[in-house]
């Protein structure tokens, strides 16, 4: 043997490379000394070391079932194998990942896998620590573009239901969850807590009747944490098949005093791990609506003002004509008749003067609560100003238009308690009814409420306390 033919055998001896031949049953024929070190099965110097044993002995689970399934039919029906990945288990017990290449050859009539494996148990978890920065970095990018689409949109928000409704997508995509919804709580009006909600949540879990939630964000990530953090909705959660949940506060800090002005409600049906990122995905929406929820209220209360009667907090003219208005184009669409009646109070000069104003502006209220009362849901009642008050309705026909004004007529009729108690009131009623007809050009609403004007001074002249009404166009 020529030297440098024994420089080669003894590189290939020790190179930190695993060689070896198998035979197509999977045992080791032949490997170099490397194999051993690789696999961690040491030997006495000259013995056989890891000949006569089954490569499945170091093999995964998995890399087994993908070596018997895969790796050796494809070696026999190719006759060589590149690149595949195989994990095993060395003597101690650790995972390894191998880089396998091998030759199927024919020696002795017998087919012989030449084999080189190359250990790869650090690039794998090199590349497994890439794929997960990669994946993280997508997922800050995506909530970074989900949180600059929430700011750029509640930057033109119209309103609080612009607010609302923005916060529940925004949240419903940062947390993929099963219901998601926003509340906001008001405590400094005149009437209470004013309670506006979004979204939508379990069957059985009710939020309006609730006070503001904890100034801190509660984070059920399974089954056992909902039971402990909220037992009141425990059963209705469990039924409705929630497993997790994440309330995060809408909250603002005024000195040392911290107030709570509502939450985002998250809800899962599975256990979640909630990671940290995600969780402070949820507080920097929240922290985002705190900055703008003051000036949303105060532009909703501004068109609020500019649409109703300050009085009595129903519709002013500018609003009633606006729904007016689309009544009547769905009537000329779907054929659904319509009416209109206008009110004045027979009798309220006499209580404004003898009593004053204030009595006066109570007996207005009184009337709108009764009016209000009497109509239907999707009925619009409005006020005029003065003691003229209006009412739209659909789907009358005539008689049903004429009914409806005597039962508008009978409820102002209706004695009056208090300062005005003893004093005379009841309505001048002028009602027009409309169905659109072909051919027919249908009427604006200022039209409608002319007609309906004009009906009422008939009814007044006609001695007071009175219904008059007109078929529009008839």
């Amino acid at each position: 043997m020529s030297d440098a033919t024994a420089e080669s055998l003894d590189l290939l001896e020790h190179t930190p490379v695993a060689v070896f031949t198998l035979g197509v049953d999977g045992t080791i024929l032949a490997h170099n000394a490397g194999m051993q070190v690789w696999l961690g099965e040491g030997g006495p110097e000259g013995g056989d070391g890891l000949r006569g044993r089954n490569i499945v002995e170091w093999l995964t689970a998995a890399s087994r079932m993908l070596y018997e399934t895969q790796v050796i039919p494809r070696l026999l029906e190719r006759g060589r194998l590149r690149e595949v990945m195989l994990e095993i288990r060395d003597g101690a017990g650790e995972r390894r990942a191998a880089l396998v290449n091998a030759e199927l050859r024919h020696v002795d009539g017998r087919s012989v896998a030449y084999v080189a494996a190359v250990e790869t148990t650090a690039r794998a978890a090199f590349e497994k620590e890439l794929v997960a920065a990669r994946r993280e970095t997508e997922l800050a990018h995506r909530r970074l573009v989900l949180l600059q689409d929430a700011t750029s949109a509640l930057a033109v928000a119209n309103g609080l239901d612009d607010l609302g409704e923005t916060l529940v997508s925004a949240a419903s995509r940062a947390m993929s969850t099963a219901w998601t919804a926003v509340r906001l709580v008001h405590t400094s009006g005149p009437a209470g807590a004013e309670v506006r909600r979004w979204g939508d949540h379990p069957p059985g879990v009710l939020l309006d009747a609730r006070p503001a939630a904890s100034a801190q964000q509660l984070v059920c990530r399974d089954i056992e944490q909902i039971a402990l953090a909220a037992p009141q909705d425990a059963a209705a959660l469990q039924a409705s098949g929630i497993e997790a949940l994440v309330t995060t506060p809408i909250v603002r800090t005024m000195g040392e005093r911290t107030v709570v002005l509502g939450e985002i409600h998250c809800w899962f049906r599975r256990a979640r791990s909630l990671e940290a990122d995600e969780l402070e995905s949820l507080r920097a929406l929240a922290a985002q609506a705190e900055r703008v929820v003051d000036h949303l209220r105060l532009r909703d209360q501004l068109q609020h003002h500019a649409l109703h009667d300050s009085l009595t907090g129903l519709p002013n003219r500018i609003l009633f004509e606006q729904r007016l208005q689309r009544i009547l184009e769905r009537t000329e669409h779907d054929g659904v008749p319509c009416a209109v009646l206008f009110l004045d109070l027979d009798g309220f000069k006499g209580i404004n003067d003898r009593l004053g104003h204030g009595v006066g502006d109570e007996v207005l209220r009184i009337v709108a609560d009764r009016l209000r009362r009497v109509c239907r849901v999707g009925d619009t009642v409005a006020r005029l100003g003065g003691d003229e008050f209006l009412i739209t309705a659909s789907g009358m026909d005539d008689a049903e238009t004429t009914r409806f004004a005597e039962r508008v007529r009978s409820v102002v009729r209706e004695p009056l308690d208090g300062p005005a108690a003893g004093s005379p009131l009841s309505a001048s009623v002028g009602a027009v009814h409309w169905r659109a007809d072909v051919g027919r050009v249908p009427p604006s609403a200022e039209d409608v409420v002319a007609a309906a004007d004009a009906a009422m001074y008939r009814a007044k002249r006609a001695g007071k306390d009175g219904v008059q009404v007109d078929v529009l166009g008839g």
